[in-house]
């Protein structure tokens, strides 16, 4: 039978010079067969996007790699701009601050006087969407590619914005699990801050994820990897020793309901041939032209 213990310890056994080459080349290997010249990347002062951004610059350098902070009042700590800019200057990477607490609050007031109240999940997404569509404007200007720093388990519980965080053009640490995510951080010399310091998304004041779900990370990332990287069935999961059957429910639930952000959006087979998003199989990156 599994045991959460064994399996916390069997997430944290990762090869880190490995996985730290294998993105670095993947990332290269990505830019260079599209042929896009600059990396876009948000940098949240947070352990994601911060190990992100580090990787991104050892495999562009940071002439290609441009750093953008997108606070908004109110509900972005000033500790984490500051911890944004630090990690940037530290790479040689002059960052570009742009508050989009207007341009989000104006979206709010356009809806509200159509006569419909965004509550505080919807606003955090237009908070999360508004942050994406200024990095896509900044890549098109520049002939670059909007890079994300989801890791593996919050594109597994579906953590985070559809069109938002997730509306990106590649995920360098998107395999990595975050109690990974944090052992790579440190393996880096990310400041300590930054890599003990408790994940969230800033959609609204005070958000912490862990509280938000429930649960910790390390305890999380144990249950996905049972399902995920051991393939265990979903009720030799459930029976997984040292942690509440309900909690494993309430985490399987979340990974099955976030489907939908995994997935090209549905469309109905009509045709014969091949459609796309169901059967569709010409490669991302074709090398015909």
């Amino acid at each position: 039978m599994l045991n959460i213990q064994e399996l916390k310890s069997k997430v944290k056994q990762i090869n880190v010079e490995f996985a730290i080459e294998r993105i670095i080349e993947a990332i290269r290997q990505y830019f260079d067969k599209t042929g896009a010249s600059t990396g876009i990347i948000g940098i949240s002062g947070g352990i994601d996007s911060s190990v992100t951004f580090a990787l991104l610059v050892k495999a562009l350098g940071k002439d290609r790699v441009k750093a953008v902070i997108l606070p908004h009042e109110g509900l972005t700590p000033n500790e984490d701009v500051r911890d944004a800019e630090n990690l940037a200057n530290m790479f040689g990477v002059k960052p570009l601050v742009l508050e989009i607490s207007d341009i989000a609050s104006e979206i709010k007031a356009s809806v509200h006087d159509a006569g419909i109240d965004l509550n505080r999940l919807a606003y955090g997404n237009v908070v999360a969407r508004t942050r994406m569509i200024i990095l896509y404007a900044l890549a098109n200007s520049m002939n670059g590619l909007v890079v994300g720093s989801g890791d593996k388990s919050e594109l597994l519980l579906g953590y985070y914005t559809k069109y938002g965080d997730g509306g990106v053009d590649i995920l360098p640490i998107g395999d990595l699990y975050k109690t990974q995510v944090r052992i790579v951080g440190k393996h880096l010399n990310l400041p300590e801050n930054i890599v003990k310091k408790p994940s969230s998304p800033r959609l609204w004041p005070g958000q912490k994820a862990e509280e938000e779900l429930g649960v910790d990370y390390e305890t999380i990332d144990a249950i996905l990897y049972a399902l995920i990287e051991l393939r265990k069935s979903i009720d030799k999961v459930l029976e997984i020793e040292g942690v509440n059957t309900e909690l494993i429910k309430s985490i399987l639930k979340r990974v099955f309901n976030a489907e939908h952000k995994r997935r090209f959006p549905f469309i109905p087979k009509l045709s014969p041939g091949m459609t796309i998003g169901i059967d569709w199989r010409i490669p991302r990156i074709s090398s015909f032209i």
